[in-house]
């Protein structure tokens, strides 16, 4: 059981972070700004006068910066004897090089460095209730791990470091491509006078916006059963009168537009001629061949705790 954990950077996220695990264990914080420091006292915390007294007092490490260069900009002005020993979590996110970055500046100072990136609002992770994507040895993991359980719901852990901001990534990316979409589908929906209460509540049923995951992704790609179903010749039809309305409109479908583009390849995919007549979510196979990769269920190498 560790004695007292540090949280350097006290925002949104640090603060949220921070409030749970100060429930169970004692938490040092620092931040720059006056005002976040304010608010952590005003939670419980006790605030450190800068990032090398949080170092020298705890044997526990988070960073929730604001971006990678802080992060080392930080962790470089901490002295070495200070970070003996010590095990450093960076909660922010930031890419694999970063983390690269921080383990050569911690690793000569004789610290660990584990990453442990976070998904979901401020507001879960305040309630003890976020979701870790952990990378690094299953030593730190280990060591981390109590820290981490005080304000987890759920944690994956992904195995070497990198592969925890490397999942990040992909959520956000899906996440942000999804919220365009949604922008021009709406948009769309307007322009016709579909009310938007209408058009959220059939992106929110699992008919809707969940269906592709639910259906196409989990119980065809996975299963690699795509018989029956929507052709791909009917998506690829439905894709094409989408776009009509919307030139017709005047309603700009960026990620519509490049979707189109693959159902398009997938019609004419010499590799697999019936592509056309399976289920559209036969289109993976495309990305099977660009890649080299081979899409199947997860429980096979799904690791969580």
């Amino acid at each position: 059981m560790t004695e007292r954990v540090g949280v350097i950077g006290l925002g949104n996220a640090g603060l949220a972070l921070a409030s749970p695990v100060s429930r169970r264990l004692k938490v040092l914080g620092y931040d720059l700004d006056n005002k976040r420091q304010e608010l952590a006292r005003g939670a419980g915390i006790e605030v450190a006068p800068d990032a090398q007294a949080v170092a020298r007092a705890c044997d526990i490490l988070m960073l929730c910066l604001p971006n990678p260069a802080i992060s080392r900009r930080v962790l470089q002005g901490i002295d070495s004897a200070s970070l003996k020993g010590r095990l450093i979590i960076e909660n922010s996110t930031v890419g694999p090089d970063d983390i690269e970055a921080l383990l050569q500046i911690a690793r000569p100072a004789g610290a660990a460095l584990i990453e442990c990136a976070i998904l979901g609002g401020v507001q879960k992770l305040s309630n003890a209730k976020g979701t870790f994507l952990v990378g690094g040895s299953n030593e730190d993991f280990a060591r981390a791990k109590v820290v981490l359980d005080c304000a987890a719901e759920k944690i994956f852990y992904l195995g070497p470091l990198g592969n925890g901001m490397r999942t990040k990534l992909v959520c956000n990316g899906v996440a942000h491509a999804v919220m365009v979409v949604l922008i021009e589908a709406a948009a769309l929906a307007a322009k016709q006078g579909i009310p938007m209460d209408v058009f959220y509540e059939l992106m929110q049923r699992e008919s809707g916006l969940m269906r592709p995951l639910t259906h196409r992704f989990a119980e065809r790609i996975f299963k690699q059963d795509f018989s029956g179903g929507m052709t791909t010749a009917n998506a690829r039809k439905d894709s094409a009168l989408i776009l009509g309305v919307a030139q017709e409109l005047g309603v700009p479908l960026f990620v519509h537009s490049a979707a189109h583009t693959a159902y398009e390849i997938a019609m004419n995919d010499r590799n697999h001629p019936h592509l056309a007549r399976e289920d559209y979510a036969a289109i993976s196979k495309l990305w099977e061949d660009w890649t080299g990769v081979t899409f199947g269920s997860p429980e096979a190498s799904q690791r969580t705790t």
